[in-house]
């Protein structure tokens, strides 16, 4: 075969520099098994193309989640795809076949990995050279009545994985629809061949019929040859007077009624006598639809009517019946004669076919649905997966970004900003007097005071860069990306402004009347060190170098916050203007210490899972009027704004 009819490889496999001259995975094999006789191969390689096969395959593919698909055919020396999927009909030798490795075992084949296969690493559609099949399974094709396998039905893909048990279950069920369509081709084909013999036969007795008409005036003197005639064709023919009553039984005749002609029987009681039935087998034939008295009383020729003599004793015969009237030259009627052919077996055959078909077709829906309820299922999993991936980054009470959301964007901040040197800026904020505004208002109305605050630091934090999150009781954080210490300095005065200007009532000792928030800053690098470059604007000199972790640079936020807190709330501080400025490290103690000289009188506060700085004595301990996060959030995932 020329490059030119050569078919291309299945659709979605990595191709070679060089292509085969088919389009089937192929191995070259020492010795193939024997393939069948001629005649069946013939019948089910004229399946090719074919519809109902190429439906079959699709599923196949829908049903493994394979890439590639087909039905091939071992025919002598020849592999024959007679259907495909992604995928085009070709033909190659059967010595470069993958189906031929492991045929001879009878069996479904399943591999995973091709390449990691000994038998299938060197095959042409594996090793590159034509593809690289990795995913390969296949299960053979084998005859209703026996015998070698002729064919596969396999799937593949170029990408390794396994098939489950009820994917390869499902394979094998699909294996043997095809089968059944294959041997419906078949069968159809051998019931033509018969359908054409009998015609051929009916043609013969025909032409005899014909020749005993036109010489009907010698026919007594030739009745032993016609009679020899008629007993040696295998069709029945049976003729009557033109009286209706029969005349003539051959000797095919007499066998499949049980009986001779009774030349007595009045045609209204042919049926009862011969025992005559539609075709449906059960209804009797009234006189006006037996063949032989429509051919007479209606002078007009019958062709393939079929009923059925069903004789006590013997088994029902379905047969097709042709005949017409005879008449004289004068043209008086003679009489009329017809020939029967048995067609019970093609009838037989053509049962088993129109059931495999149905068989096939309710096998094919059933997979569907099957394959249909899984994407469903899987549908419905990826969803219910978004929604817990939303819950477990939402907080509750405020819909920002809760806690651990925060803890991994300031660690994926910290290192991208570490490996390119760019400042990274984060903002501590602290509700004012919010243990007094719990006491004076209720809890409830602390919730609806943290939800308020929340919505305003989101509105004011304006870039889509930044992650404004919930910290924990009434503090909140914010990670202000390639920001230098002037720039969180702006930020955390607007914050400040921003609540203040929201005018929210406070009726605690204390407050001034409304809510208002501290805000401590802190940025990497910090001013004075060499990686800070002229992006970083700071002033106080925090030492905030690149070897420092996210969790030193909250730490250094939130002591400037309670700095904020000592300079009367209300204010904004950034970590670089505190003197002296925060020790670089993460210990709670050395925070402490570091900030213990940034005001007036102060009391440690140790708050869970961040560093611990000075508190007013002023402040009491943050109270629970906000929730921890688990709420159920209104909003699709955290607010980054």
């Amino acid at each position: 075969m020329d490059d030119a009819r050569r078919p291309a490889p299945p659709t979605g496999l990595p191709l070679a520099t060089s292509r085969p001259p088919g389009s089937s995975p192929g191995r070259p094999e020492a010795s193939a098994p024997r393939t069948p006789g001629e005649t069946s191969a013939a019948a089910w390689r004229s399946a090719a193309g074919d519809p109902e096969l190429a439906a079959l395959v699709r599923v196949a593919a829908a049903v493994t989640g394979a890439t590639s698909a087909s039905v091939n055919l071992l025919d002598g020396s020849e592999q024959c795809e007679l259907a495909a999927h992604e995928a085009v009909l070709g033909v190659t030798p059967v010595a470069d076949s993958m189906c031929v490795v492991r045929i001879a075992e009878r069996r479904t084949v399943h591999v995973p990995d091709a390449a990691a296969d000994p038998d299938y690493a060197g095959v042409p559609w594996v090793d590159g050279r034509w593809a690289r099949v990795r995913l390969y399974a296949s299960v053979p094709l084998v005859p209703t009545a026996g015998g070698a396998p002729l064919g596969t039905l396999c799937v593949f893909d170029d990408e390794p994985r396994h098939l489950t048990a009820p994917q390869l279950a499902r394979l094998e069920d699909l294996a043997l629809a095809v089968t059944a369509l294959l041997e419906r081709r078949r069968e159809a084909q051998v019931s033509a061949r018969l359908a054409q013999e009998a015609d051929e036969q009916r043609d013969l007795a025909e032409l005899v019929i014909g020749e005993l008409a036109a010489r009907s005036e010698d026919i007594e003197e030739r009745s032993e040859l016609i009679e020899a005639v008629l007993a040696t064709v295998d069709v029945a023919v049976v003729a009557c007077g033109p009286d209706g009553r029969l005349t003539l039984f051959n000797r095919t005749a007499r066998q499949w009624h049980g009986m001779d002609v009774d030349t007595a029987v009045d045609p209204e009681q042919l049926a009862d006598r011969y025992a005559l039935f539609e075709a449906d087998g059960t209804t009797p034939l009234v006189a006006e639809r037996i063949p032989l008295v429509r051919a007479l009383r209606e002078d007009v020729e019958v062709a393939g009517a079929e009923i059925v003599i069903a004789p006590a004793g013997q088994p029902a015969r379905t047969v097709s019946v042709s005949g017409r009237a005879l008449h004289r030259a004068d043209g008086t009627a003679l009489g009329a004669v017809v020939v029967m052919a048995d067609v019970t077996a093609d009838r037989a055959r053509r049962r088993l076919v129109e059931e495999a078909h149905q068989q096939v077709r309710e096998r094919g829906a059933l997979l569907e649905r099957e394959v249909a309820s899984r994407r469903a299922a899987q549908d419905q999993l990826a969803a219910a997966n978004t929604e817990l991936q939303r819950l477990l980054l939402v907080d509750g009470l405020t819909r920002l970004a809760n806690r651990p959301c925060l803890d991994d964007h300031l660690a994926r901040q910290w290192s991208a900003h570490a490996r390119r040197g760019t400042p990274l800026s984060v903002l501590m904020v602290d509700v004012d007097h919010f243990k007094t505004y719990n006491d004076t208002h209720g809890h409830l109305a602390g919730d609806a005071c943290l939800r308020r605050v929340a919505d305003v630091l989101a509105d004011a934090a304006e870039r889509g860069g930044d992650l404004v999150a919930r910290y924990g009781g009434e503090e909140f954080a914010v990670v202000l990306d390639d920001t230098d210490a002037a720039g969180a300095t702006v930020v955390a005065r607007r914050l400040v402004e921003a609540v203040r200007a929201a005018q929210l009532p406070h009726g605690g000792p204390g407050a001034g009347g409304r809510v208002t928030i501290s805000v401590g800053a802190a940025t990497w690098p910090g001013a004075g060190h060499p990686g800070a470059g002229a992006r970083t604007l700071g002033r106080g000199g925090s030492g905030l170098g690149a070897d420092l972790s996210a969790t030193a640079l909250l730490a250094a936020a939130d002591a400037a916050l309670y700095a904020a807190k000592s300079a009367g709330r209300d204010t904004a501080r950034h970590a670089d203007d505190l003197v002296p400025p925060p020790v670089p490290s993460t210990s709670l103690s050395a925070v402490a210490t570091a900030t213990a000289t940034a005001g007036p009188a102060v009391r440690p506060a140790a708050r869970g899972a961040h560093p611990a700085a000075a508190l007013p004595a002023s402040d009491e301990p943050p109270a629970s009027g906000g929730r921890p996060a688990g709420g159920r959030p209104s909003v699709p995932g955290p607010r980054r704004r």
